[in-house]
């Protein structure tokens, strides 16, 4: 009777733990965005680099003392790229999963992160990407960041492993570099 008394004790603790490891958040940045053209495309269309941007909302979940956790976002995402004096954006609704380990340091918890994101096609805009777009987007991410109180600072690089163009023989996948801020609350 005492050990069952002893481990209800302890799985109390341990979930009043658990539900002070939730937290929400809201997050925007910078996107870096380097779209990877199979090479004859690349010559033919000589794309020049432009930053986007993204916003939204992240949820994370902390796992007590272990330093692992997940945390998932709900992003509005904007990437862009200058074609023949053309700028062509894509925008989507990605929701990347990120796994995170870190020390939990005081007030202080660097991490590092890695995981899958899917993306939502919402509108392409520009002479080579509209209406050559497939509406999904996937690939994998691997970042490091930093939580400060209620701030979280991070930089993420994510390689888009699905080919987004719907014209034949014209390969084009996603990947960029992702610069945020976000507030915790």
């Amino acid at each position: 009777m005492k050990k069952i008394i002893l481990a209800v004790v302890l799985m109390a603790c341990c979930m009043s733990q658990i539900d002070a490891q939730i937290r929400f958040g809201i997050k925007g940045g910078l996107n870096f965005d380097k779209f990877k053209f199979d090479e004859d495309t690349k010559k033919k269309l000589n794309p020049e680099n432009v930053s986007g941007w993204q916003a939204g909302a992240l949820l994370q979940i902390k796992v007590p003392v272990a330093g692992i956790g997940v945390q998932p976002e709900l992003l509005y995402t904007v990437c862009k790229t200058n074609i023949k004096d053309d700028t062509n954006s894509i925008h989507f609704f990605e929701i990347p999963v990120m796994l995170q380990w870190g020390l939990d340091l005081v007030i202080v918890r660097p991490y590092i992160q890695g995981g899958p994101y899917f993306g939502y096609v919402l509108k392409a805009d520009g002479n080579t990407f509209k209406d050559n777009i497939d509406k999904s987007n996937w690939g994998i991410a691997l970042g490091a960041g930093i939580d400060l109180w209620k701030l979280q600072l991070s930089a993420r690089y994510q390689w888009g492993l699905h080919n987004v163009s719907k014209v034949t023989d014209f390969d084009l996948k996603n990947n960029r570099l992702n610069l945020s801020l976000g507030f915790l609350f």
